[in-house]
């Protein structure tokens, strides 16, 4: 019931992933009254992952506020309503990058094979160029460009495919690098996507590609597709792209760029002064 309402105003990546998660979480707890919200909280809370600890907390909570509705009713009160997320856990680095330095021999990695006619180096050096999310990319057609800019309104999930709408639900307008239109120029032409390749196999064969050049100690961390959004963003910032400009072409917040994308692509000495 829950989320046959939920589903209206979500994504259905959420719907399938996020409260699958939930789902697995909650039928593990051995606490069955849902009348000790707390306790039930304070479990997920001490699971591992934390992050994913974190989520569910947050995801359960929403359920809590919906079942104690008037409109709903199905428990007389919300047990957890003044329930107080404790402070996550110290990170050393919030904001993943990939260096300067290790972004080539990431992409010779991914360059190294060709599968079933997809070129993944190119998909990847796309998402680093425009800053795109990976669905964003896939997603994309041939109709979406104009001149030096690319229309972004849809997305194509992991779980449903052809969305019509991004993350955000709102469309933008990403200029075209020159780095960007070279790119698009190599492309094979004939289909409606300018990526038509699997996504899932492409992240699948990054994470493959990226764990192999970590285990022979040539980049210092597993990176993720995503992380080439990461470092567009702080490239841009670096390159003295206002936030607010940044924050329109990746189509989020000026406050959501600060907090979960800027950072420094390049180690800087502490200078004396």
């Amino acid at each position: 019931m829950f989320l046959r309402e939920r589903s209206i105003s979500l994504s259905p990546t959420s719907v399938v992933t996020d409260y699958a998660q939930v789902t697995k979480w909650l039928l593990r707890c051995p606490i069955t009254d849902l009348a000790q919200g707390r306790q039930i909280l304070l479990w997920v809370l001490q699971q591992e992952p934390v992050k994913s600890a974190r989520r569910v907390t947050m995801f359960v909570r929403a359920m809590y506020r919906w079942a104690s509705g008037e409109d709903v009713a199905l428990l007389p009160r919300n047990p957890v309503a003044n329930f107080r997320m404790p402070k996550p856990p110290q990170a050393a680095h919030e904001v993943t990058v990939i260096p300067r330095d290790e972004i080539p021999l990431v992409l010779i990695a991914l360059e190294a094979r060709k599968h079933s006619g997809a070129n993944w180096a190119s998909y990847a050096e796309f998402m680093l160029q425009t800053a795109m999310r990976t669905g964003e990319v896939r997603a994309l057609t041939w109709d979406d460009l104009d001149g030096d800019r690319v229309l972004v309104h849809s997305n194509f999930t992991l779980t449903h495919g052809h969305k019509p709408s991004t993350k955000t639900n709102k469309k933008r307008w990403v200029p075209l690098n020159s780095r960007a239109k070279e790119l698009i120029e190599e492309l094979p032409r004939g289909g409606q996507y300018l990526f038509p390749w699997n996504r899932y196999t492409f992240q699948s064969y990054f994470r493959q590609k990226v764990d192999e050049l970590h285990s022979a100690g040539l980049i210092r961390a597993r990176y993720r597709p995503y992380d080439l959004r990461h470092v567009a963003i702080s490239r841009w910032l670096e390159a003295g792209i206002p936030v607010a400009q940044a924050a329109s072409w990746a189509g989020n917040t000026s406050e959501v760029i600060w907090k979960h994308y800027a950072n420094t692509t390049t180690e800087y000495q502490m200078p004396v002064l």
